[in-house]
Order: structure tokens, then sequence, then C-alpha cells
């Protein structure tokens, strides 16, 4: 079962046009829309406010098609929001970039399809949730709460792993949500 962490009065409403969602399919970060019956990905009004997909689609962020995440997510990311049980748009940009960069490591240089056993011996999950002021409750957070980090030890060992820049400002970005596909 999924974790429901967004709460409606804490949501913004979607920023994100058709003429942004056609630049992201242009530099080929989002498939082409190819089916009237179920579209690869699905504007929304602009004033809605809280995620609510419809069947067959599963939110996501701009920010995250451009650190990496691939239209449709893969199997390894659907595999990691069941195994850390959170939704896609509960990952935070640099936890997509964690991801792209470990599949990239596994398929690019390893010639194998993501491992999970590296996986889990690499990364660790940090949920972040606010306590609500009252003793032993959590208030749900917007997306963005999941972050994927290596473990202690492994960032300083060059030959156990490699080193990513990440980005430390996602200001807005949470704004910018939109539905895609999960095929």
């Amino acid at each position: 079962m999924l974790v429901r962490l967004i709460a409606a009065d804490d949501s913004r409403p979607s920023s994100m046009t058709e003429r942004q969602l056609l630049e992201l399919e242009r530099e080929a970060l989002l498939h082409p829309r190819t089916s009237s019956s179920q579209p690869e990905w699905i504007t929304l009004a602009v004033d809605h406010r809280e995620p609510r997909p419809p069947k067959g689609y599963v939110v996501s962020f701009a920010k995250f098609h451009h650190h990496g995440l691939g239209s449709p997510p893969s199997r390894f990311m659907r595999a990691l929001c069941h195994h850390y049980g959170v939704e896609l748009q509960h990952f935070s940009p640099n936890a997509i970039t964690a991801t792209a960069v470990f599949a990239a490591v596994c398929e690019g240089y390893l010639g194998m399809m993501p491992h999970w056993d590296l996986w889990l011996h690499l990364y660790r999950g940090e949920l972040f949730i606010s306590p609500s002021g009252t003793a032993g409750v959590r208030k749900p957070v917007r997306g963005g709460c999941l972050n994927l980090v290596l473990k202690t030890g492994k960032s300083e060992k060059p030959q156990e792993y490699i080193s990513v820049g990440l980005t430390s400002n996602h200001a807005g970005s949470d704004s910018q949500w939109f539905y895609i596909a999960e095929r």
C-alpha cells in the first residue's frame, strides 16, 4: 500500500501548460502523445490543487524528467516506490538523479539490469514527515519528501561508487506537476 502524503491544503496548483509539456516532448524527455484514448501524458486545469491521477496514470514533475526519469517509469522505479511505500511524486529530484545514475551504472558499465542487492548495499531512503505538534502524530508533507542517499562511507570510497553532483535548490518545482501514463 502506498503512502498518501500530500494533503489538499498543502498542495500548490499545477502551473504546467501544454506548451511546457510539448517542450519536454521536443527535448525527448517525454514520449509523444500518440494515442488519443490513453495519451502518454495529460495536462490539467491550472486551478487543479490536489493531485488525483486518473486510473493508469501517476503524478510526475517536470523537474523529474530533467533529472533522468524515463517515461513511463521503469520497473526498477516502480519497485523503489513499492519498497519505500511511496508514490512517484514523493521522490525528491535528487532521488530521481540517484536512481538514474544507478541504472546507468548497472546498464552501461556493468551490462545488467539494475540489481536490487547492489541498490540496498549502496543506498538508503530518508522519508521526511513533519511533526504536527501533537505527540506521536506526523503531518503529511508535499511531494519530494523521499531522498535517496549513499550509505555512510560509500561516497568517501571512489573505488566503491562514483561521485555525483546534486542540485541544492528546487524552489518552485513542486508546482510543475502533471500526469504520465503508468505502463
